[in-house]
């Protein structure tokens, strides 16, 4: 069992990477937006990042006024998965090395 616990140990691993990357990414392009608002080279970079990750929600989320909530909806889902998701992942495989 303990080739799968290792698994599930890995899952949970690269699981926490990706999304502690796009939360940091999120940030990014959040702070960037209020100091750059228009087409800075490094500004889109972090864009074409986060654009994929966004685009599903904004489908549904709409802005309010020139606010977009979509990446803070987003941020709270990520920290939900991360919470949610990755511990129980960790904790599995806890239990499956037994």
């Amino acid at each position: 069992m303990f080739a799968v616990a290792n698994l599930v140990y890995a899952i949970a691993v690269i699981l926490n990477i990706v999304i502690v990357f796009f939360m940091v990414v999120l940030i990014i392009d959040g702070i960037l937006s209020f100091i750059f608002p228009y087409g800075f080279p490094i500004r889109r970079i972090f864009d074409e990042i986060a654009e994929p990750v966004l685009r599903p929600f904004r489908r549904f989320i709409h802005p309010f006024g020139y606010i977009d909530f979509t990446p803070f909806v987003v941020f709270l889902l990520l920290l939900f998965i991360q919470i949610f998701v990755v511990n129980s992942l960790f904790d599995l495989s806890v239990v499956l090395r037994r």
